[in-house]
């Protein structure tokens, strides 16, 4: 079980990391900070509301169809109906733990966006 949580949340950082650097890239393409701190801001917002949004279409049959458990071997799965819920539970608490750290990161820059304008 151990294993699917490992998937999963490296599976979520991926993820995350090739945001950022879409992120990064959109953003150095912008000479004006405070634009370019907003546009950081709303691609951090984007990725949390994908992630809220592919949650809660998500139901406890469907999480065989993830790539995270698509990558445990057969003896590996969590067994039966019970398992199933056991991995949509923990696939949906680690995406809420990296949609909140997205949000997050887009309310520091947004504030520091704001912080730079209003100087």
């Amino acid at each position: 079980m151990e294993s699917f949580q490992q998937n999963a949340f490296y599976l979520l950082l991926w993820r995350a990391l090739a945001t950022g650097i879409v992120a990064i890239v959109l953003m150095a393409t912008c000479f004006d900070v405070r634009a370019a701190l907003l546009i950081g801001a709303h691609v951090a917002l984007l990725f949390s509301l994908a992630l809220i949004v592919t949650v809660k279409r998500r139901a406890d049959d469907r999480v065989v169809w993830t790539a995270a458990w698509r990558m445990l071997k057969l003896e590996q799965q969590p067994a039966g109906v019970g398992g199933r819920r056991w991995a949509s539970n923990c696939l949906r608490d680690i995406s809420a733990r990296f949609a909140a750290g997205a949000a997050a990161i887009a309310a520091v820059l947004s504030a520091s966006a704001l912080a730079i304008g209003a100087e």
